[in-house]
């Protein structure tokens, strides 16, 4: 006889679920890693706040509540509040944190007040899209999983073919500036990167603690290497194996929302990178 939390952790929905949160989380923390070295780790949060009235946007634009269609609503919020947060970067004399908190804020804001709105209003099927807060693993389709792991490939891909670039503008724009390159061009790309793993992290783990997936894994990545192919690499592992156990144990655990479970696999995964290694590493970092 099979135990019951064996049962629940090989079941079809959760081993496809399973697979859809892990190609996010090794994305998420290979994408994580440029924003890291960049010294932009946060500039997901103000995407990932915005996601939520993206979702309301692209169900109120099209009536339809497939995955797809919620996420690239998602997608271009996320992006509006990226350029909204560059042009008061750059166009007042509001410090970056203070830039930061006013998108999040707003965003955020906006999100709830529409996701929490619509039903009252008498939109049929608008009901649920709250769950984008936490995120809703359990929900994820075979087709949902397959949307997840192509945004996933195709945003490793990206970083594959660019990752030398991207690279020297982390560690030193100036110089990049000066050979020609166009770091603005490639800051943009970093930028879309982040917020494309975001959203595609919405089902899984939700607005609040998406962030998290994509700055975790990389921060404890750090700790052991100083190279960035080793630290790529490392991050998209601490990021699938976060993915993972936090999707499995939630599923022999129905009360705990996955979201949350994994943001705690992954804190984990750091709190023993931060004790393990050695100390003249840490140093270093």
């Amino acid at each position: 006889m099979t135990a019951p939390w064996l049962s629940a952790m090989t079941a079809p929905n959760t081993l496809v679920a399973a697979g859809g949160v892990a190609a996010v989380g090794f994305a998420a923390g290979v994408v994580g890693s440029l924003a890291l070295l960049r010294k932009r780790p946060l500039v997901g949060d103000a995407a990932a706040h915005a996601t939520l009235a993206g979702v309301a946007g692209g169900f109120l634009a099209t009536g339809r509540r497939d995955l797809p269609t919620l996420l690239a609503g998602a997608f271009v919020a996320a992006l509006a509040a990226l350029g909204v947060l560059v042009l008061i970067r750059r166009f007042t004399r509001t410090r970056d944190d203070a830039a930061t908190g006013i998108v999040i804020g707003v965003s955020f804001g906006l999100g709830i007040a529409l996701v929490s709105g619509l039903p009252r209003w008498g939109l049929a099927g608008s009901g649920g899209l709250e769950q984008f807060l936490l995120g809703h693993a359990a929900a994820i389709t075979g087709r949902d999983a397959a949307v997840l792991a192509g945004v996933s490939l195709a945003a490793v891909l990206v970083v594959a073919a660019a990752v030398k670039e991207i690279t020297l503008v982390a560690f030193d724009a100036a110089f990049a500036a000066a050979g020609g390159w166009p770091v603005d061009w490639i800051d943009a790309l970093v930028a879309a990167l982040v917020a494309a793993m975001v959203v595609a992290g919405l089902p899984a783990v939700g607005a609040v603690l998406v962030t998290a997936l994509v700055v975790i894994p990389p921060v404890a990545a750090r700790l052991w290497t100083d190279r960035v192919a080793a630290m790529l690499m490392l991050a998209g592992l601490f990021g699938l194996v976060a993915a993972v156990v936090g999707t499995l144990v939630s599923a022999t655990r129905p009360g705990l929302a996955t979201g949350p479970l994994v943001v705690l696999s992954a804190a984990t995964i750091f709190a023993v990178s931060l004790v393990v290694v050695p100390r003249r590493r840490q140093e270093g970092s």
